[in-house]
């Protein structure tokens, strides 16, 4: 009898210590944007994201990420979050529960908006919720650089690579199967919140030509509200060597050109991109309207 007895409260210790660090529950609020959740044993990782659920009703109230952790000294961890989005005019109580947020594939409950971007590298997340990486081969780069071995091929065989998180390598394969030479590094100089900005070299020899071009790229991104991001690039043209100076039309590959574009993102986020561009070489003003939705993969 006393064997049941000790095992039926060593099962009730087991489920309550279970309950305790899987159930997470906000425990106070501490201003308008942000509020705390203790944990016992189980260690968050700074930078996740969760759903925000009504005690009662279960449905979501809000999105949250967590910003910073402390053990305090009786034992147990302070988790500091921030909120990102409040649904429907919703109201965060204490009380309320969170749940990670499942971004591997797309989520109908993580709606579009440049403050729910993930920025952050390392993650096993869709890339619909990424940075755009490039506007297309027609528009141009973006600020943004790929993950650690992260991948990007588009059909025009352009194939990129994510050395480490700030630095990205690429080349367009078909250019090169031709019996061109194309090569390309993306920089990441500084990235924060509202902006990031990027340097980029293009070196391109163009098949069954003598000429070849160096490009020097300036890249800043701008994330100007919740739904739009202003892309701005200047390109300027280091280098033209021509061995045989034959050909003028081959030179605006790598001529100077400034462009200003800005991106719309949708609450399904997919985005539609427009914005004006001008070359210095040709004296020519055009711009672009396009959708775009962009597929990565992380190795």
């Amino acid at each position: 009898m006393m064997v049941r007895t000790f095992l039926l409260c060593l099962l009730i210790m087991v489920t309550a210590v279970a309950k305790q660090t899987s159930d997470l529950t906000i425990k106070r609020i501490e201003d308008e944007k942000t509020f705390v959740v203790i944990t016992y044993d189980e260690q968050l990782k700074v930078g996740d994201r969760y759903s925000i659920h009504s005690e009662k009703t279960q449905e979501i109230v809000g999105l949250a990420e967590l910003i910073s952790s402390q053990i305090s000294p009786a034992g147990y961890t302070e988790n500091h979050f921030i909120v990102l989005r409040i649904l429907k005019d919703q109201i965060v109580f204490p009380g309320h529960r969170l749940k990670p947020l499942i971004l591997v594939t797309e989520n109908p409950n993580y709606q579009g908006g440049t403050l729910l971007m993930i920025r952050s590298t390392g993650e096993n997340i869709s890339s619909r919720y990424k940075p755009l990486y490039s506007q297309g081969f027609l528009v141009g780069d973006t600020a943004a650089t790929l993950d650690q071995d992260e991948f990007l091929i588009n059909y025009l065989g352009q194939v990129y690579y994510g050395i480490y998180p700030r630095l990205t390598v690429g080349t367009t394969a078909l250019v090169n199967a031709a019996g061109g030479l194309n090569f390309l590094a993306k920089y990441r100089i500084h990235s924060t919140n509202e902006n990031t900005i990027s340097t980029l070299i293009t070196f391109t020899r163009v098949p069954d030509s003598t000429q070849s071009n160096l490009n020097l790229t300036f890249l800043w991104d701008s994330y100007s509200n919740d739904t739009m991001v202003t892309h701005n690039f200047l390109s300027l043209a280091v280098l033209a060597y021509d061995r045989a100076a034959e050909t003028t039309a081959i030179k605006s590959f790598g001529s100077s050109s400034i462009q200003t574009g800005y991106e719309f993102v949708l609450k399904n986020w997919n985005r539609v991109l427009i914005g004006p561009n001008y070359n210095f070489e040709k004296k020519t003003i055009g711009g672009y309207l396009l959708p775009r939705l962009q597929h990565r993969l992380t190795v």
